[in-house]
């Protein structure tokens, strides 16, 4: 296992040895890390890596078969409920009233937290601003998108201003401008409350998170600060253009040897569009991007390379295991 130093202060979060069998199967293996108060850390794996089982066992969702999780010195299973009430948890699938409305079904799980009348509405006009849902606080959730069910999602998440939050996968299946929206309100919490993000997309965790864990069949394979792992790595073309999302990329996937890692229209420019290429590693293949943005007729803003070693550090991981 590739571990590199951290100088962070005592973990809110403690997961010692933890391991895990389901249906008969090692799920997880002897894992351990810990969260520090403000820290956001990123729990990050391949499909099948382990991520889900370790944070439904840290929410108290699954009993773990050997080891111990404890969150602000709570043992979650000896102290159960005192440790849940320090955890405010985002499943990928958040599981919501869609016959409810907003404000009614954040004011349900608000006394389900242990808040009454004039606190519960008070903690409930708090999430529902910090969150964005005004323009959509009175309407019924199974109308909404999905993109605003995740903020629903996470604003019950927030409720009671728990010091933990665990979000599993919180920008599956959003389109772009969802994603943006959901990740800036995530990079928000940053320093107030302690996060643990699972992803299996390096982007995702990059763009959130300083502190990585990364799983490969259920076994803690590197862990440390995002710049220390990502030492050493290969080669990214990070490339800005101003044209259409939806033709730029596959445009560049076509290309020979090149693969579009992300491609995101910039929040604070529309039409403007910048990809992570990975595979364009030398000057020709540079080339063949700048070529095939000028005969679209779009604009070339940037053409930067950039070590792209998180992305070599994971492959090579993973692949170790296989």
């Amino acid at each position: 296992m590739t571990t590199t130093q951290s100088t962070t202060p005592p973990a809110l979060l403690e997961v010692c040895e933890l391991s895990k069998r389901l249906a008969g199967r090692q799920v997880l293996d002897r894992l351990s890390f810990g969260v520090a108060a403000g820290q956001a850390v990123g729990l990050l794996g391949p499909n099948g890596a382990g991520k889900t089982t370790c944070m439904r066992v840290i929410c108290g969702y699954l009993s773990p078969s050997a080891g111990r999780v404890c969150v602000g010195g709570r043992d979650v299973v000896q102290e159960g409920l005192a440790a849940r009430r320090l955890i405010g948890y985002l499943p990928e699938s958040a599981p919501l009233h869609g016959e409810l409305r907003v404000v009614e079904h954040l004011a349900y799980r608000a006394r389900l937290r242990g808040l009454h009348g004039r606190a519960a509405r008070t903690e409930v006009e708090r999430v529902v601003e910090r969150c964005g849902l005004g323009a959509v606080a009175r309407r019924v959730i199974g109308q909404l998108s999905r993109g605003y069910r995740q903020r629903v999602g996470l604003a019950e998440a927030l409720l009671g201003a728990p010091p933990l939050l665990v979000l599993d996968e919180p920008t599956a299946g959003l389109d772009p401008n969802q994603l943006r929206e959901v990740r800036e309100l995530i990079r928000s919490l940053a320093g107030t409350q302690a996060v643990l993000l699972s992803s299996h997309v390096l982007g995702e965790v990059e763009a959130l998170c300083r502190e990585l864990v990364v799983l490969d069949h259920g076994v803690v394979v590197a862990k440390g600060p995002l710049e220390a792992l990502s030492a050493g790595g290969g080669v990214a073309l990070w490339v800005t253009i101003r044209g259409p999302l939806a033709e730029i990329r596959p445009r560049l996937e076509g290309l020979p040897g090149v693969a579009v890692s992300e491609a995101i229209e910039l929040p604070l420019e529309p039409g403007v569009v910048r990809c992570r290429l990975s595979g364009a590693n030398d000057a020709a293949a540079r080339e063949r991007v700048a070529g095939t943005v000028f005969a679209a007729g779009w604009g070339l803003q940037e053409l930067r390379v950039e070590r792209a070693a998180l992305e070599s550090v994971f492959s090579q991981l993973t692949r170790e295991r296989e």
